[in-house]
């Protein structure tokens, strides 16, 4: 997540020292899991009611652990609102568009982008179209247009460059 949300910070122009903030703010931006059982967070299967309502708690407990310390205010605000939504479904606190920290809103859409691409107990990893698709089918409303469509333009494109190359590796191949 803290990669991915560089890697953002760099397509959207990001000053040095505002990247560096924000790779910290991906790299802590689930410390709040600490304060969950662990064999709550590593459930092989579905949360029930209890189990997911504590999870959700995470971002608050986070921002409790962070909130006395020396940090740039975006890094405690990306632990405390990174799964907001801009349309008001997210949580701790169901803020929208206008109330959510840029920082945040960039670290939620690399900590959906992780969580969609990466294996989990209960499914497969979803390949990076699936990602795509369920990003273009709602993410304009969940997600700050302007991050969410850089992100998917950039994306979009190292596929696009991927899938070519690969393609000349084969035509290279067959050919010989």
């Amino acid at each position: 997540v803290s990669l991915i949300s560089r890697r953002l910070g760099r397509w959207l122009k990001f000053s040095p020292e505002e990247l560096d903030t924000l790779t910290l703010a991906g790299a802590l931006h689930d410390i709040g899991k600490l304060k969950i059982p662990a064999e709550v967070l590593n459930k092989p299967g579905k949360y029930t009611d209890e189990e997911f309502a504590l999870v959700k708690q995470h971002p608050k407990f986070g921002y409790d652990i962070l909130k006395s310390l020396p940090l740039d205010s975006h890094v405690k605000k990306a632990v405390l609102c990174h799964h907001e939504r801009s349309d008001g479904s997210g949580y701790p606190t169901g803020l929208s568009q206008s109330d959510i920290d840029e920082y945040a809103a960039i670290v939620s859409i690399a900590d959906v982008y992780d969580a969609m691409t990466a294996a989990r107990s209960y499914r497969a990893p979803l390949c990076v179209f699936q990602v795509i698709n369920n990003f273009e089918h709602d993410g304009l409303s969940k997600y700050n247009p302007k991050f969410i469509l850089t992100f998917l333009s950039h994306v979009a494109s190292t596929i696009r460059i991927t899938v070519y190359f690969s393609m000349m590796d084969v035509l290279q191949i067959s050919s010989c």
